[in-house]
């Protein structure tokens, strides 16, 4: 009962307040295309549809069932491109974590000792939020720009749950070449991930000339969405 309201409750601040906030400043900006990266059931595609001059969007989930979902919500829809695959630093197998929660599902290790964590399995009502393990071969998103031969991304959006940045270092060829306009990024602030640091993330961002426009704070949990343009 009480995992059913708290993701009821969540999911209500995220459709009508959280999501309608990143819209009204993205519908203020002129994206043409947009790759939503870690879309789980279409949530980002669903706002991002609704931006005026949006032409194309290319979305991309590893989970098999999920994108399933995907694939029936959207068929017909021809301004989606959609992408059963996941994105890293490098093309390597890599093991990817399931979860209860499918929007949680990610490459990130879970650090144990999170306080954020225990009170998520309290909520969920589970000793071990990962329901299985599986083998993923990621591909990086130069080597995906390259090949699909896109010469201009009007915006990169990621949420994938801890893995950003490895993401970013296999998007560094085209960040240099200014492929890249603008990013919509989640950055934690609990210690929920092992060896994940925000601290890393911004540093990256700040080198590579990524300036912060909007912050979008999720009311009552740790993490925020962050919206930068990145400078030629």
């Amino acid at each position: 009962m009480i995992k059913f309201l708290v993701l009821f409750f969540l999911d209500l601040v995220r459709v009508y307040w959280h999501q309608p906030n990143i819209l009204r400043s993205l519908r203020h900006l002129d994206i043409k295309n947009a790759f939503d990266v870690g879309a789980h059931r279409g949530e980002t595609i669903d706002y991002l549809l609704k931006i005026r001059n949006i032409k194309k969007i290319y979305s991309f989930e590893p989970q098999v069932n999920i994108f399933k979902d995907l694939q029936k919500k959207y068929k017909k829809n021809k301004k989606v491109v959609l992408n059963n695959l996941a994105f890293s630093k490098n093309e390597i197998d890599k093991t990817f974590y399931i979860n209860e929660l499918s929007s949680t599902s990610t490459f990130s290790k879970l650090n144990k000792d999170s306080t954020w964590l225990k009170i998520k399995n309290k909520i969920l009502n589970k000793k071990n939020p990962i329901k299985k393990k599986i083998i993923i071969k990621p591909k990086t998103i130069d080597n995906y720009i390259k090949k699909k031969k896109i010469k201009n991304l009007s915006l990169l959006k990621l949420d994938t749950e801890g893995h950003e940045l490895d993401i970013l270092e296999g998007s560094l060829k085209s960040i240099r070449k200014s492929k890249i306009k603008y990013l919509l990024i989640e950055i934690h602030f609990s210690k929920m991930y092992k060896g994940y640091s925000s601290q890393k993330i911004l540093k990256f961002l700040k080198k590579n000339n990524f300036l912060l426009i909007k912050q979008f704070r999720f009311p009552f949990l740790s993490f925020v969405d962050n919206l930068y343009q990145i400078r030629d």
